[in-house]
């Protein structure tokens, strides 16, 4: 190798296909072949170096999150919520059983007018539209209970 001012003159041994490819991007640039793949090479090395600063980047960030973010911390506060959710959760159904109860101790001092056998099988379908009531999606709830014909109607059928 023969060093002129401060470059170093070195043999790359390329393809045919290699050279070929080189030599056109070199005509588009309107520059040689050599400095063509000086580029590369200064493009490859600018990568590799940029490729180096993403994962120190990345582990510095890395870093900064789970020092303001502690993942215990974290865990701690949705568990924290999530049991306050449970505890509501169960407050209401504790409430809604307490109402359905009551409503057939309700009807029962009613309906005496009925067989004990129809208000089996009304307390029965009652029971089923609400298991398809809380089957709904959300957005069908509104409209749901907003039409009341249709309520009138599924009560009438009990």
């Amino acid at each position: 190798m023969a060093k002129r001012d401060d470059r170093i003159i070195t043999s790359v041994y390329l393809t045919k296909e290699m050279c070929s490819q080189i030599d056109k991007m070199a005509d588009r640039e309107h520059i040689s072949r050599n400095e063509q793949i000086r580029r590369y090479i200064e493009k490859g090395l600018a990568v590799e170096g940029y490729s180096q600063d993403i994962d120190l980047i990345a582990g510095i960030i890395r870093q900064e999150v789970q020092a303001v973010y502690h993942i215990e911390d974290i865990r701690a506060v949705v568990e924290q919520q999530a049991n306050r959710i449970a505890k509501m959760h169960m407050k209401s159904g504790k409430v809604d059983a307490a109402a359905f109860f009551l409503l057939v101790k309700v009807l029962m001092n009613v309906a005496h007018e009925g067989t004990e056998e129809q208000f089996d099988q009304m307390l029965s379908e009652a029971v089923a539209l609400g298991v398809d009531y809380m089957q709904k999606k959300d957005f069908q709830i509104n409209s749901f209970l907003a039409d009341s014909g249709n309520l009138r109607r599924i009560a009438d059928k009990l």
